[in-house]
């Protein structure tokens, strides 16, 4: 008996052993769980069902949530269940203080005469979390807030007032909320691309940030199907850097990216890495058929930059009196303009500090009566190139049919300018005529699709046309070779090669020859040259008589003549990302200046004043250029 109950224990007794360790070992592991759980931080949930919920897990361990109005109780596992039934609930809850009679109805409403196009008009409103959020994102952006904006004082003290019911979100839930607002807005355009606009043309440039990152901005600009202008950023991303196949290949990119497989011109600036842009998504996009005539016409120089360089070049011969105003005060056209309204200004300034004008005497001297006098005529000579600048940096109108206007305008200024009796002048007028030569005097190394823009415009056709190209390449002013060109009869090179494009766009449409179509056009008589004439609501409203030609003018006209659309957005990209928000990511850039374009919709007066501020506030930038205030492009 002994013996079997000393067996008995023997085998028992490394059982036990066994549990003690085991048991000792779990209570090793418990307190190991323990500390991890301890390091852990608490993850409060970001669902807005919470605020009328209450988590818990009942003696099951399943996780429950309980409606703190009804005490209902619902499943809420999130990798079960989710927060579905919750927010359902919340929306029946009959107990709930939004259901409840009187607040969960709607709201009439008369909106403030401040707000455009809904004068006297009689709105309901409801109360809507995420609609308020959606509408504060979009406030941030458009204001170019900082995301703290939601958590400061000011603001926390105002939204009580103004909507008790707001629950405020914080600066990383705003973050989310814009980010998530730029996706939408973009996979909207990217919709309406598909759906709006066979052909698009693209403007495109390139800048620096005070982070030192290089950044490229692509601008789509189409005419859809209700015959409006439309002007988009498609992308404002980092690119490795300014060499022309880097460029050339983020274009690509962002094409396939966005699906656009049908373009029509690019307009960049004279830089010689856009030549090598333009060349590379010719390869890379004729034998894709994204192109006509394999890519021949997609390259378009920029306007604005091209008379920038004219008048660059005839600054570089100014004489000493516009020297003499500019030691007063560093002076382009829209200091010079300022400036010769100051005259008498200046001269009581000199009475009063004798010093200011000793100093000025060790440099070109103090501007005399004649010096005003021919600051004066300078100021009025840069104010038309000054106005070519606007009014052809537009994006919210058309302005390639009137390229050709400009550019007569320019031609004829300046063949007046080389006879003036200034010889100073003279000589300044004949240096800008000789670089406006090298880009515009000879009609075969133009772009023919400014020209068959000028012949779709129905005041114009190819009359105007012919008397245009008579007057600037075959009067005794021009040059041989200009009366060479015209002896070739371009009037006619434009023709044939209009009715090649068009030939073009009727077989993709998948229709047959329709030429008739062209010279019935041509053959009617032309409109009357009114200031409020529309063109796009002329072609709208002929495009039943003119199927095909109509289709051809939606692409044509759709043509801009600078690198503005793109450049503008630079100036929107240095407020966004100024020194006070460095830190923000490429991504989030992007986010906020492709968003505020889409979002916002500026008139063309809004648009005429921020360019004129732009271009005083590179003026002031740059006290060494004697340019930057007639252009308004270059603040790359």
């Amino acid at each position: 008996m002994s013996n079997t109950q000393a067996s008995i224990e023997e085998s028992v007794s490394p059982s036990l052993a066994d549990s003690g360790n085991s048991n000792a070992a779990g209570a090793s592991s418990q307190s190991n769980t323990t500390r991890v759980a301890a390091k852990r931080k608490t993850i409060t949930p970001r669902s807005e069902v919470w605020s009328h919920f209450t988590k818990f897990v009942n003696s099951e361990g399943q996780s429950k949530g309980k409606c703190n109005y009804c005490d209902r109780e619902f499943c809420c596992d999130g990798k079960k269940n989710g927060t579905g039934s919750l927010k359902y609930h919340m929306k029946q809850c009959k107990k709930s203080p939004t259901n409840v009679l009187g607040n969960n109805q709607c709201q009439l409403i008369l909106p403030n005469k401040g707000l455009e196009g809904e004068v006297g008009q009689i709105t309901t409103w409801k109360f809507d979390q995420e609609a308020t959020r959606n509408a504060l994102a979009q406030m941030i952006v458009i204001g170019e807030m900082s995301f703290k904006f939601v958590e400061s004082e000011g603001f926390r003290k105002f939204m009580p007032v103004a909507c008790p019911r707001f629950r405020i979100p914080s600066r990383l839930t705003v973050t989310r909320d814009i980010y998530q607002l730029y996706l939408d807005e973009r996979a909207k355009l990217k919709q309406y691309l598909k759906s709006s606009c066979s052909r698009v043309c693209l403007t495109t440039d390139t800048w620096t940030s005070l982070q030192r990152v290089n950044y490229m901005c692509l601008t789509v600009h189409f005419i859809d199907n209700d015959w409006k202008l439309n002007k988009k950023i498609i992308n404002f991303c980092p690119i490795s850097s300014h060499k022309g196949d880097a460029i050339g290949m983020m274009i690509e990119n962002c094409l396939l990216s966005w699906g656009i497989d049908k373009i029509f011109t690019v307009t960049v600036d004279n830089a010689s890495s856009n030549d090598v842009a333009i060349s590379y998504l010719r390869k890379k996009c004729s034998p894709r058929g994204f192109c006509i005539a394999n890519g021949k016409y997609i390259h378009m120089r920029c306007m604005t930059h091209i008379v920038n360089l004219i008048v660059v070049e005839g600054l570089k011969e100014m004489n000493k009196s516009v020297a003499r105003v500019r030691g007063l005060w560093n002076s382009t056209y829209l200091m010079l303009d300022t400036a010769q309204n100051f005259e008498r200004a200046f001269e009581r300034f000199e009475e009063q500090d004798t010093k200011f004008k000793a100093e000025l005497e060790l440099g070109e001297g103090w501007p005399t009566t004649n010096d005003w006098s021919s600051v004066r005529n300078l100021r009025d000579f840069l104010e038309h190139f000054y106005e070519v600048t606007l009014r052809v940096s537009g994006t919210s109108y058309v302005t390639s049919n009137n390229f050709f206007d400009e550019l007569t305008e320019i031609d004829i200024l300046l063949q007046d300018a080389q006879s003036n009796v200034d010889i100073d002048f003279s000589v300044m007028a004949m240096k800008m005529k000789d670089k406006y030569d090298k880009y515009w005097g000879d009609i075969d190394k133009m772009n023919m699709l400014i020209f068959v823009a000028c012949v779709l415009d129905p005041r114009h056709k190819l009359n105007y046309l012919e008397f245009a190209l008579s007057e600037m390449y075959n009067s005794g002013k021009s040059s041989e070779w200009g009366k060479t060109v015209f002896v070739n009869d371009p009037q006619q090179k434009v023709k044939k090669r209009m009715k090649d494009l068009f030939k073009r766009r009727v077989i993709e449409n998948g229709g047959e020859d329709q030429t008739s179509e062209l010279d019935k056009y041509l053959g009617e008589a032309t409109e009357n040259h009114d200031d409020g004439f529309d063109i796009l609501l002329w072609w709208k409203v002929n495009s039943p008589r003119f199927p095909a030609l109509s289709k051809m003018a939606k692409d044509v006209l759709a043509i801009p003549l600078s690198t503005v659309a793109s450049e503008s957005a630079f100036s929107t990209g240095g407020r966004v990302l100024d020194q006070f928000r460095s830190s923000l990511t490429p991504k989030m850039v992007q986010a906020l200046v492709c968003t505020q374009d889409y979002i916002r919709n500026p008139s063309t007066e809004e648009e005429i004043k921020k360019i004129e501020e732009q271009i005083q506030e590179l003026d002031k930038i740059d006290n060494d250029s004697s340019w930057n205030a007639l252009d308004p492009t270059l603040n790359s």
